[in-house]
């Protein structure tokens, strides 16, 4: 269930930036590539099993049978853009690709063939409720209903519950501010990849915050819905003792009335409702929540008027908990403008759309808006220090980029700042795999093309990108294949021109092969959930895109 304070705020219905998650796998000591590679060289067997395999000379594997080679680039690639200072010159080699068959392979057909086992069923059960989102969303209502059951049983009054859910709801919108994000990812950013790697794989889960967000609202739900039983109870002995005011009805009404647009917005953010409705969706959150906020402000004057209540209103806590709430909801609002912008379309899928932004951060991403009030989305951005530009890559999915593609735009708007996504987090690890399909590769290109990766780079810290899409060596593509190849001189690539890979497979393989701490993926959530499931149950810790809005 989406939080209560998405409905306050709409950052809850924005695209978590590709948040992922990361997988540890068999860590190699690598002088090279082709050192880690034939040091960990292996086939897929019929049983699932990896067992050595003659090094073929490719930079790139993978691994079901039959295989076709294609080459990935059969000249240097050009770019009318000039790279950042920082970021090497590419490389002239050729990689060679290893398409891999669809599901007809022997291997895939005997893994669909073998129901699977109880034991995982079992774990695959535990891999999907064990994320760190689900966790975080678990201990924050368990320590919500513990501090309740305390109150109740030491002495439940009006302003005790008042102040838990002020708090709770204060807690759900801050976790959404744009300034604390980007603080708290610069920060995890300076941790030394000399720290254990346990640790460093529980703070790369920085971007799972929404489950903060989320656990925060169900909870003020809760305090507010037995505020209300409690208000409830206080009113029927006014009337039963005929003292029933004018101020109390008013009072009792609005507290209804907010807790039924809390209840509402929460039911109506359900995930399966969420992704078929929505516009409707953010529609309700945004004027629904504001509708919430005014409401509550009208009950929080009716019920200083009130006989029951003996304390001024400035002299109450929620009073200005509930201030400092409605200034957080504002606050984004009063950081929208209108900008132009260039559009060029790559393919027939895809836009690159450049607007200018001198000062844009790397790994990070910014909302745009053609009707401020209706909709907005969230896009990776690609920066451009020399130009003062950045650009967004927006590919077709839905309504919206649909029509974007369709009449580009000549002038947007846009809403600072711009948010640290969870790439952020790449130096956290010594090795990585970056995992991209289609359009993914700009958030992917962001984090190549950044200081953070030509410092990795610096200290000999290996980087590898797997990017599977249709056609990638399509000249269209030259100014994303240019930046990855600066990083990764043999990236693997993947046609799907005539078949798609398994991508989950693919790299759980190369990960293993390169001998990685870390895999980031950027897919759509059936893609990132596959891998992030398919590395877990090997043992490794795996992140993927939290796709919570």
């Amino acid at each position: 269930m989406s939080s209560i304070i998405g409905l306050l705020s709409d950052d809850a219905l924005s695209l978590q930036q590709p948040d992922v998650e990361l997988a540890e796998l068999s860590h190699i000591p690598h002088a090279g590539l082709n050192a880690a590679a034939e040091q960990v060289s292996s086939k897929r067997t019929h049983s699932g099993t990896l067992e050595p395999l003659k090094d073929t000379g490719s930079k790139s594997h993978s691994l079901p049978l039959p295989k076709v080679h294609r080459p990935v680039l059969t000249s240097s690639p050009s770019l009318p853009v000039p790279l950042p200072s920082h970021m090497p010159k590419p490389t002239s080699e050729v990689a060679q690709v290893d398409i891999t068959e669809p599901p007809r392979c022997l291997e895939s057909q005997s893994r669909e063939a073998k129901p699977a086992s109880r034991l995982q069923r079992i774990q695959k059960l535990w891999l999907h409720w064990s994320t760190a989102y689900r966790i975080i969303i678990a201990v924050i209502l368990t320590v919500n209903l513990v501090c309740l059951v305390y109150v109740a049983l030491q002495d439940l009054s009006s302003p005790s519950l008042l102040i838990a859910t002020s708090t709770n709801l204060l807690v759900a919108v801050l976790v959404r501010q744009e300034d604390l994000i980007n603080v708290s990812f610069n920060l995890v950013a300076k941790i030394p990849s000399t720290w254990p790697l346990l640790i460093r794989k529980i703070i790369a889960d920085l971007h799972h915050y929404g489950g903060v967000h989320i656990g925060c609202s169900i909870s003020a739900l809760l305090w507010y819905c037995v505020f209300v039983a409690y208000n409830t109870i206080s009113c029927l002995h006014h009337i039963k003792s005929s003292s029933m005011t004018a101020w109390l009805w008013i009072d009792i009404i609005t507290c209804y009335a907010f807790m039924l647009c809390l209840l509402f917005i929460c039911i109506t953010a359900h995930p399966r409702l969420r992704s078929h409705f929505h516009n409707t969706i953010e529609h309700t959150h945004r004027f629904g929540g504001w509708t919430a906020v005014l409401v509550l402000w009208v009950n929080s004057g009716v019920a200083s008027r009130s006989s029951d209540n003996t304390t001024p209103l400035y002299k109450t806590t929620p009073i200005y908990l509930l201030s400092i709430i409605t200034l957080l909801i504002l606050l984004p609002w009063l950081r929208i403008r209108r900008v132009s912008v260039t559009t060029r379309l790559i393919s027939p899928r895809e836009l690159l759309l450049t607007f200018p932004h001198p000062n844009m951060a790397y790994t990070a991403t910014i909302k745009f808006s053609r009707a401020p009030l209706s909709e907005w989305h969230a896009f990776a951005t690609q920066p451009s220090p020399s130009t003062g530009t950045a650009s967004i890559l927006v590919s077709r999915a839905g309504d919206w980029t649909t029509a974007l593609l369709a009449t580009p735009p000549t002038h947007l708007w846009l809403r600072s700042p711009a948010t640290q996504n969870f790439l952020a987090c790449a130096p956290l690890f010594a090795s990585l795999l970056v995992v991209a399909t289609g359009a993914g590769i700009g958030p992917v290109l962001s984090l190549l093309a950044s200081p953070a990766i030509a410092a990795m780079r610096a200290h000999h810290k290996l980087v590898r990108v797997m990017w599977v899409l249709h056609k990638p060596t399509a000249p269209h593509w030259d100014f994303a294949l240019r930046i990855i190849r600066a990083v990764d001189p043999a990236p693997c690539l993947f046609d799907t021109t005539r078949r798609r890979p398994d991508v989950a497979f693919e790299a759980c393989y190369l990960a293993r092969t390169a001998g990685v701490e870390a895999v980031m993926v950027v897919s759509n959530p059936r893609v990132t959930d596959a891998v992030v499931t398919a590395v877990k149950a090997q043992g490794g810790a795996a992140y993927g895109a939290v796709f919570d809005s």
